[in-house]
């Protein structure tokens, strides 16, 4: 990988006057976005369940960044009834980017009100339906979402029987699932649009608390040598910003999808009897959602 502050230099531009709303903004790889948007003068709204760590961290911002625009809203994306009121706080004001940056992994499944279990409803339904809420405002400043996938999401198919895969159990195929069906149902709803904009990355792998949650010590340790940092990993978003490709497209990093500079290449192919069932399926689960009463 290059050196940062030179690829910064030569891949970003001003964000002054912008406004950059991002879930997940306290993890390692938020963390390290957030304060890439502070840097190039973006206004930044953090969306999070933990107040208090994104306090500290528009904190320690403002300490090294003194004119930084940083804003804080409260939202637990196990509950829609949260994210539908950090939505309805948000949708008439100016938005230029929605980064969905929020996942959870490896966390016990629990059900929740619509019938899923968490790591699905966190890492698909609730931020896809934050998209779908924030729509209008994008579409007054021609805005762009940049999602945040995983390699893993190809490692699997949809199972009908079994749509947010509880019953596989494991975490990483739960996991997989749930970044299968944000990455194409947001391809698939963005890809006959001109108004908003959309761009799917994915970090490769890098060691942050999400991934980091089982390993021994000495592994832990090696990993660290290995992987990239948050601060690399977290480029790939940068340039999701900054990089206009197409709805069949991500970025990633460039060498075996781990190192290197962030570049374009062609999502992992997918039937399009599944790409539209998946589509279909976000859509109706939309719709539940409006007619319900967890409002």
């Amino acid at each position: 990988m290059t050196n940062i502050k030179r690829w910064l230099e030569q891949n970003t531009a001003s964000l002054q006057g912008q406004v950059v709303v991002i879930t997940g903004a306290t993890g390692g790889l938020g963390q390290a976005v957030v304060r890439y948007l502070v840097q190039s003068k973006a206004q930044v709204i953090m969306l999070g369940r933990n107040i208090q760590n994104m306090r500290d961290l528009s904190t320690q911002l403002r300490e090294e960044f003194p004119e930084a625009k940083i804003e804080t809203l409260a939202v637990d994306l196990n509950q829609i009834k949260s994210v539908n009121g950090v939505a309805a706080q948000l949708v008439n004001c100016q938005i230029d980017y929605l980064i969905l940056n929020a996942g959870i992994y490896h966390v016990p499944l629990v059900t929740g009100q619509l019938g899923y279990n968490n790591v699905f409803q966190v890492n698909f339904i609730s931020q896809y339906y934050l998209m779908k809420q924030l729509l209008p405002a994008l579409q007054r400043t021609k805005g762009k979402v940049v999602a945040v996938s995983s390699l893993v999401h190809s490692s699997i198919c949809l199972d009908e029987n079994d749509i947010d895969y509880t019953k596989h159990a494991k975490a990483q195929p739960v996991y997989a699932n749930s970044k299968r069906f944000l990455t194409l149902a947001l391809s698939e709803f963005f890809k006959d649009r001109n108004d908003v904009r959309l761009a799917i990355v994915h970090p490769g792998v890098t060691l942050t608390p999400m991934t980091n949650y089982k390993n021994k010590k000495i592994v832990a340790a090696g990993m660290k040598l290995v992987l990239p940092k948050s601060s690399v990993a977290a480029l790939n978003l940068i340039k999701g910003v900054f990089t206009e490709i197409k709805c069949d497209e991500w970025i990633g990093p460039k060498f075996l999808k781990i190192w290197g500079a962030p570049t374009v290449s062609k999502l992992p192919k997918a039937t399009a009897e599944e790409r539209a069932k998946i589509f279909n399926l976000a859509e109706s689960i939309g719709k539940v959602i409006e007619k319900s009463n967890l409002f």
